[in-house]
């Protein structure tokens, strides 16, 4: 396995009282393990299984790797499924991957190490991969031609690149994460001078309770507010090669900051005294981009799941310093 040290910046806004959040993030080191090029496998509905090694390879196919129970139950039930032969193809998700966030951070960058190898210029999906918006626009964007794979069949594959994640979780590989930049950004036509705050507005959890006051206070120093749902991924590319501060509360809509130019500033809307959830604050370290916070009163400590009362003085005060 490949060993991974990281070091990161402090929040700018960093207030003492709140360093005890952020500490464990500072220095971190995570392993990856090795890409495998495998000839004459199964892909079995979610897993893969190579004949000749008599091994499936769920470490690499899963984030909670899969114990000999849940592996038998697959075999017996892709028993009888209809089998299909493809002559290669690249192996980038888990179980995590049908999510803007874990597909921009987490297989983007496993695609780039298999498309490394040069083995294969596929990725294999599952069909319902199709359906997703930014799964599909991203691969056409890049020029990536996709073989999906049905519920009701068996893979054969002659040539498979089977990808490890490229890091553990909530941590990045930075060359692969500055990589998903390099192939996605746009140039700027100008300066990047717009201050955007992405709304949660319309999405089905993690929702602020005084939205409305929130919006009138972005507004009135001078940012857009905008809601992604509504966007296609290029029209969100392109606007943050323009934006020089994105804000928002804490969720997907952050993986954006992935298209910022080198220079623009990130502010997240974070739950008060939540240690854990730290994805942003590495994500924005590792494209080196500087992070600021403000601490938010949650319905409960859950950041995933609860919703969110914003506190504007505290919004307001890291508004004004952003500006100065």
């Amino acid at each position: 396995m490949e060993e991974i040290y990281v070091k990161r910046n402090p929040p700018v806004n960093l207030r003492p009282e709140d360093e005890k959040l952020f500490l464990d993030a500072y220095q971190v080191s995570f392993r990856v393990r090795p890409i495998h090029h495998l000839e004459n496998v199964a892909i079995l509905q979610d897993t893969v299984f190579s004949p000749s090694h008599m091994s499936f390879y769920a470490t690499h196919t899963h984030v909670n790797s899969l114990g000999p129970l849940p592996l038998g139950k697959r075999v017996v039930y892709c028993a009888l499924k209809k089998w299909r032969t493809i002559p290669h193809g690249i192996w980038v998700k888990d179980e995590w991957s049908a999510n803007y966030f874990h597909w921009m951070t987490d297989c983007l960058p496993r695609l780039w190490l298999g498309l490394n190898t040069g083995l294969s210029d596929r990725v294999i999906l599952h069909d319902s991969y199709r359906h997703l918006p930014y799964v599909s626009q991203s691969l056409e964007l890049l020029g990536i031609q996709p073989t999906y794979y049905q519920s009701q069949e068996n893979i054969w594959v002659k040539n498979l690149v089977l990808t490890p994640r490229t890091s553990s979780f909530p941590n990045f590989h930075e060359d692969l994460t500055k990589m998903t930049r390099e192939r996605l950004s746009v140039s700027p036509k100008s300066t990047p001078s717009r201050l955007i705050y992405i709304s949660r507005k319309y999405a089905n959890k993690r929702k602020t309770h005084n939205e409305i006051d929130v919006e009138l206070l972005m507004i009135r120093h001078g940012f857009e507010v905008i809601y992604t749902e509504k966007m296609s991924l290029k029209e969100q590319i392109d606007l943050m090669s323009e934006t020089k501060i994105l804000v928002s509360l804490h969720g997907a809509a952050l993986t954006n900051m992935l298209f910022l130019p080198e220079g623009s500033k990130v502010v997240e809307l974070r739950n008060n005294g939540d240690s854990d959830t730290q994805c942003y604050f590495n994500l924005a370290n590792a494209l080196n981009l500087p992070y600021y916070y403000t601490l938010n009163q949650g319905d409960s400590q859950d950041t995933i799941m609860t919703d969110f009362t914003i506190n504007l003085e505290s919004l307001e005060e890291t508004l004004n310093q952003l500006k100065n």
